[in-house]
């Protein structure tokens, strides 16, 4: 025992004299992500931090709640059928409410004067009360033949103070249920398209009408939740998409917001609070926050089931914010609230927001400038901070900003504005270079009476164009130019060679590869990391040379007199006109704003063409065929190339069987000879 105590003690003294190591521990339980400039999840500082974990109120299966502007909050307790009502500010259960009618209380609104509409499916129809719980009116199926055989079962609802009833019902395609205070049918306010796949496509252009209505699956998703703010503005969402999951609506029920919005496909609720910011609850446990113009700000949350842990969920139902910012979630499942406080980080993101929504720029960019302190990569404040930048006109320091946010669109807008700019002070003297050069060519023709300078010009072209090599890359213009005789004086083999084809490969695959990676900003949403660069020059040139292949062995059969080189040389001095427009694309891609994209897509389809329209030609020439032969040879080349694939494919397949079927027999032998 003795010795016990000795070593107790020496053991003390110890850590007493051992210097104390300072640890640091995130009151989260899980990871808080946003959007990078090219969309994907990256980790961030905590924006929220678990709180209040309540277990008391005995919910069962709540689907909605509701949070007035006093911090009182309305939970719809589907399975208890009733309305719990809990004071935030003082942490008291306040009251209960339940009504003979009840029998799936789904959703729950409470307008500004105090009026409570809930909704409830089964009884189909939304209960409307007074603040004191006394039944005002009861809002049911209309009547009219314009809502026609559409199920009526209200499952979520909103409301707003000019008397206009928004009601989500379950099982409904044609919309949002509009309807007055009264509880008049006033139409179906927005609607989901319907997004078909390449098949269901198809079979709009070749079924009937009556087999089209026998199919399933056609009808647009439905909504999931629907919500207004202090403003009366609309918002939405639906389950089941990836993209748009979330709608801001304009008065006509359209979308609002310009870019995509992504979330989860399993969104159930939406909150919009007094500062215009947008909180989603995905069944999943997932919270994500948006700016007012749907802009990724903040995701955190999580799944677990056989765990009771705070901020992970089993089935995230509802969530609502409070007047304090705080953000509560019910989970349907395991029957508690939970709260989440922000933290300095997302506070100083809702300051730096609030500043600039009200107009206070320079307010706004010192708050950004203290986000970016804290996470240097900060999308939503480099893009804050560019935003500043713009309205001080301080453009070249807001394209620097948007460049790192990978804001495109507002990058464009600030180039416009330096571009314009540029223009105004030197567009003169490109004016006056113009008019001297075109005096030049005037005077010179005019002195130059006996063509001297003209024949010293057309001698040099014609030294080049007769250089070995180089004479015949430049002979792709020629071509380009007059393809008729251009592709004949290929095939009777006076013009053209191997090696000048081979030059137009590399220099096509060259303004391909430049076109994809070496755009301006603005046209530039690829990195060179996210793509495979071996893959797409084994698949360049493998295409190129099958097609070259192929066509020679159709035109074989087909009484072709064109040789594979013929077809090599064709192919190559046909696509010029390709390789050009994709050169002029990415050189004027640092020109060019976002608004004249119209001018590029001109030029790449307009290349694109040409190409196509030469290599057609080119390849009748080059055999001899008419048009309609030459659309056969073409169709059958086709044939061949998707033969070879499937032969390769089919080989590939079973060489990678029969090598997994030999490893297996030696890994077998190996064991029987060890053992």
């Amino acid at each position: 025992m003795k010795k016990i105590k000795r070593l107790l003690a020496v053991i003390s003294v110890m850590l007493c004299l051992t210097e104390p190591i300072l640890t640091q521990a995130s009151q989260a339980t899980s990871y808080t992500y946003t959007h990078d400039d090219k969309m994907n999840s990256v980790r961030t500082q905590d924006a929220y931090l678990p709180q209040q974990t309540i277990t008391n109120l005995g919910l069962n299966g709540a689907e909605d709640m509701f949070i007035d502007k006093q911090n009182r909050m309305y939970i719809a307790d589907t399975g208890n059928l009733r309305i719990v009502k809990y004071d935030i500010s003082r942490g008291d259960f306040l009251e209960e409410f339940s009504h003979p009618e009840f029998q799936s209380p789904k959703g729950i609104f409470v307008t500004g004067d105090g009026t409570i509409y809930v909704a409830d499916s089964k009884a189909k129809a939304v209960f409307v009360f007074d603040q004191d719980w006394k039944l005002v009116r009861k809002l049911e199926r209309p009547r009219v033949p314009a809502f026609g055989d559409t199920p009526f079962d209200p499952a979520k609802v909103a409301a707003d103070g000019r008397g206009n009833v928004y009601i989500v019902g379950e099982g409904v395609y044609g919309g949002v249920i509009q309807m007055s205070e009264e509880g008049e049918f006033q139409g179906f306010f927005a609607v989901n398209k319907t997004e078909l796949s390449a098949i269901q496509k198809l079979q709009t252009v070749f079924f009937t009408r009556e087999q089209l209505g026998r199919l399933l699956n056609r009808n647009p998703v439905t909504f999931a939740n629907v919500t207004l703010d202090d403003r009366g503005i609309v918002y939405t969402v639906t389950l089941g998409k990836r993209k748009d999951p979330i709608k801001k609506h304009k008065t006509n029920g359209s979308n609002m917001f310009a870019a995509t919005v992504y979330g989860f496909e399993d969104i159930n609720d939406i909150w919009v609070d007094e500062n215009l910011l947008i909180y989603t609850a995905s069944k999943r446990g997932y919270v994500d926050v948006y700016t007012a113009e749907g802009e990724l700000l903040f995701e955190f949350g999580s799944y677990v089931s056989n765990l009771d842990v705070a901020g992970l969920y089993n089935a995230l139902s509802t969530l609502a914010v409070d007047q304090k910012g705080y953000i509560w979630t019910i989970d349907g499942i395991k029957g508690y609230l939970q709260s989440y406080a922000p933290t300095v980080y997302a506070e100083k993101v809702y300051e730096a927001l609030g500043y600039y929504n009200s107009g206070h720029y320079e307010e706004a960019l010192r708050t950004w400038e203290e986000v970016l302190s804290m996470n240097q990569m900060s999308v939503a404040a480099h893009d804050g901070i560019g935003k500043a930048y713009m309205s001080r006109y301080d453009f070249e320091n807001a394209m620097e900003h948007f460049r790192v946010a990978g804001n495109h669109g507002l990058y464009s807008e600030a180039f416009w504005e330096i571009r314009n700019l540029w223009l105004q002070k030197y567009l003169v003297y490109f004016f006056a270079a113009a008019v001297l050069l075109y005096l030049a060519i005037v005077i010179t023709e005019r002195v130059d009476r006996e063509r001297k300078l003209r024949r010293l010009k057309d001698r040099w072209k014609k030294r080049i164009m007769n250089t070995r090599g180089l004479g015949d890359v430049l002979y792709g213009f020629t071509t380009a130019r007059h393809p008729v005789n251009g592709y004949y004086e290929i095939r009777v083999g006076r013009k053209g060679s191997l090696p000048g084809a081979g030059i137009l490969y590399l220099l096509t695959f060259g303004a391909f590869m430049l076109y994809m990676l070496g755009k301006g900003f603005i046209y530039q949403y690829y990195d060179i990391q996210e793509l495979d660069i071996g893959s797409i020059v084994i698949g360049f040139f493998a295409f190129t040379s099958l097609f070259v292949i192929c066509n020679y062995l159709a035109t074989s059969i087909n009484d072709g007199e064109g040789t594979l080189k013929g077809v090599a040389l064709a192919t190559a001095y046909g696509a010029v006109p390709l390789m050009v427009s994709l050169f002029a694309i990415t050189v004027l891609s640092y020109c060019v704003t976002a608004n004249e994209a119209f001018f590029l897509d001109v030029l790449l389809w307009g290349g694109g063409a040409w190409t196509v329209v030469l290599i057609f030609l080119g390849l009748q020439t080059i055999h001899n065929y008419s048009g309609k032969e030459m659309v056969k040879s073409l169709l059958i080349t086709a044939l061949f190339i998707f033969v070879v694939i499937v032969v390769i494919l089919v080989v590939t397949i079973m060489c990678e069987q029969v090598m997994k079927f030999l490893t297996t027999i030696g890994k077998e032998l190996v064991r029987n000879v060890s053992s």
